[in-house]
């Protein structure tokens, strides 16, 4: 125990009272690194649930779940339409919801640089 203890001791004896590199002065940079948004998680889960609880019942037969399965389709295209709605817009550089993209904030960080 002594010695894990005056290995930890050793190894953070090196702690620097002030900042070490202070040669540059603090300032934004002018762009920010790319990403893509990223979605919000797998879409249809229940409904794919659903539909499977279903099929298990009635011996996997179309036909006595078809209500569940256009609910299902019905999701899915949805989903893919989100999907191409958010493709668009990053690929045109608008926001879709309340965040701006990384293409936005670069784009506002070109137009207003720091001052130097």
């Amino acid at each position: 125990m002594a010695k894990r203890a005056s290995e930890i001791a050793i190894r953070n004896h090196f702690k620097p009272d002030r900042f070490t590199n202070m040669n540059k002065p603090f300032a934004l940079r002018d762009k920010v690194s790319l990403k893509k948004t990223k979605l919000s998680g797998a879409s249809c889960i229940s409904e794919m649930a659903v539909l499977m609880s279903c099929w298990k019942e009635n011996e996997y037969s179309d036909k006595t779940c078809g209500k569940e399965l256009e609910v299902f389709n019905k999701c899915v295209t949805e989903a893919a339409g989100a999907r191409k709605v958010t493709a668009q817009a990053e690929r045109e550089g608008t926001s879709v919801g309340s965040q701006m993209s990384s293409k936005q904030v670069t784009n506002m960080l070109k137009k207003y640089p720091q001052p130097t």
